[in-house]
């Protein structure tokens, strides 16, 4: 976040207590750290099986439909997640931690946000389907009238809330799955069959709507909804109406940048920005999974000694650098074999902005940390300030940016972007926490991910030899540093209940 983003100086008892993050708070069902960290790890496979399979599903998709046909495609998709994103509203992420903090009236929590959720959705499909209606999306408007119609359906997403709360991140790493092979599927069949972009939009909608079913049903089993209340529905309001603001800033920034590049320069250049952000949504597993069993974990955190919350928001943060920079230093040594491989050479114009997002990426991943802290927390209104000063920025920058450079432009602005967000939440995350930020071991992540890179450009090898190389450079060079010990790796596998 989208989604749907610090260091303290490290607490002298860092290294002393292997056990201080298990025992940091109360938690449902006595789960301890290694039963969590199991549950992460099952979560994370399955989320990197999801990966292969989306990009095998983005590799035939663009293939078949050729740039051009590929932008016009993205771009739909581009609103309809932008439009599912807005009328969330933040009422996931408040949900969650309602049901962490207040685990009796889950239930009916859970069904006042769906409601809520379901309500704003149908909305946001109203405004998407009248601006196809009346053209606002060129070439693209017929596709978007029909991704559209997935918008309500995407609400049920929200019932994922009581699964995190629950420290389940297995679940929606399943659905997602789920969703990821059936679209595969369809993809295929369309590309064999020479189907339009129009049908592949219905094949779209379908499989949301089967995804959507077995959600619910999955749900049944952990949180059964309740009844609906119009006092939860004031409290929820109350906590996310500035993550409202804040996501239809994040909307703007983040995914507008594709409608004002096919306006200046064309659906082919949304292809190529598209395709090279592909990526950066894919490697967003890495950030979701840090924050999948963070978020429930923060939300009773003020209830904890002093040193334990620091302990906390200093692994998290760490661990946050060293996934975003570890990212970015594998996108960078394997761009060019990734565009060519999955897209093929018609793509080649997507490397740069490929290159330039990688670095989008540390910040992607450091606002992922940032922002969920703050909002399991309730500091919500400055990320909403953040959010919007930012967005105003970013879109005047990318007028003068995608005309220029077009794609490139596109990804220079989201890189600076993102580094914004991401430093910015990080230290509002800390005063949240009542922490600091370890910068000393942050620093000197950064540090090792660029000097892998410079090594890299300077000794020129295969793809196949650069990207373990990188990995391993980088990795050894982490544990070098200290920025990860093995004193974190016995905290989040201590069989004490968390």
């Amino acid at each position: 976040m989208t989604s749907p983003g610090q260091t303290t100086t490290e607490p002298a008892d860092r290294g002393s207590d292997p056990t201080a993050l298990a025992t940091a708070g109360p938690t449902d069902a006595n789960r301890s750290a290694r039963g969590l960290s199991a549950a992460t790890a099952v979560s994370l496979g399955l989320r990197l099986l999801g990966m292969v399979v989306g990009m095998a599903t983005t590799s035939v998709l663009a293939r078949h439909l050729n740039p051009s046909g590929y932008g016009v495609f993205a771009l739909a998709l581009t609103l309809g997640t932008a439009a599912a994103q807005v009328a969330d509203m933040g009422t996931t992420i408040t949900v969650s931690s309602r049901i962490a903090r207040e685990k009796a009236a889950a239930g009916r929590t859970l069904t006042t946000g769906l409601l809520i959720r379901t309500s704003v959705a149908l909305l946001a499909t109203v405004a998407l389907l009248a601006a196809a209606a009346g053209g606002l999306f060129g070439e693209s408007s017929a596709v978007v009238s029909v991704i559209a119609i997935a918008t309500p359906l995407s609400a049920a997403s929200v019932l994922t809330a009581g699964a995190t709360a629950r420290f389940r991140p297995e679940v929606s790493a399943v659905l997602a799955l789920v969703q990821g092979v059936l679209w595969l599927v369809a993809v295929v069949f369309i590309a064999r069959t020479g189907g339009d972009v129009v049908l592949l939009a219905w094949f779209f909608v379908a499989v949301v709507a089967v995804q959507t079913g077995i959600g619910v049903a999955i749900n049944r089993r952990l949180v059964p909804l309740g009844r609906p209340s119009w006092a939860e529905a004031g409290r929820i309001f109350a906590l996310s109406w500035p993550l409202a603001i804040s996501s239809l800033a994040v909307m703007a920034y983040y995914r507008l940048g594709s409608v004002i590049l096919f306006h200046l320069q064309g659906a082919a250049e949304v292809g190529y920005y598209s395709a090279a952000y592909k990526f950066l949504d894919v490697a967003q597993l890495g950030p979701a999974m840090l924050v999948a069993p963070l978020l429930p974990i923060v939300a009773t955190s003020l209830s904890m000694a002093a040193p334990r919350r620091n302990l906390i928001f200093s692994l998290a943060t760490r661990t946050g650098a060293v996934i975003g920079a570890g990212t970015a230093v594998l996108l960078i040594a394997v761009a060019p074999a990734l565009v060519t491989y999955l897209y093929g050479d018609d793509f080649g114009p997507a490397v740069t902005p490929l290159l330039l997002l990688a670095v989008a990426f540390v910040g992607v991943t450091l606002g992922y940390v940032g922002t969920t802290i703050c909002s399991a927390l309730g500091l919500v209104r400055p990320i909403a300030v953040l959010t919007v000063s930012v967005a105003v920025v970013n879109l005047a920058a990318q007028f003068w940016a995608c005309a220029r450079w077009g794609a490139t432009g596109a990804a220079a602005v989201a890189a600076a972007t993102e580094f914004v967000i991401g430093a910015t939440t990080c230290l509002l995350a800390a005063r949240a926490m009542t922490s600091r930020l370890p910068v000393r071991e942050m620093a000197s992540v950064l540090a090792v991910a660029a000097a892998t890179v410079l090594v890299l450009w300077l000794v020129r090898l295969p793809w196949q030899v650069e990207g373990p190389l990188a990995a391993g450079m980088f990795g050894v060079s982490v544990l070098a540093t200290r920025a990860i010990t093995m004193a974190d790796l016995k905290r989040v596998l201590s069989r004490k209940a968390l």
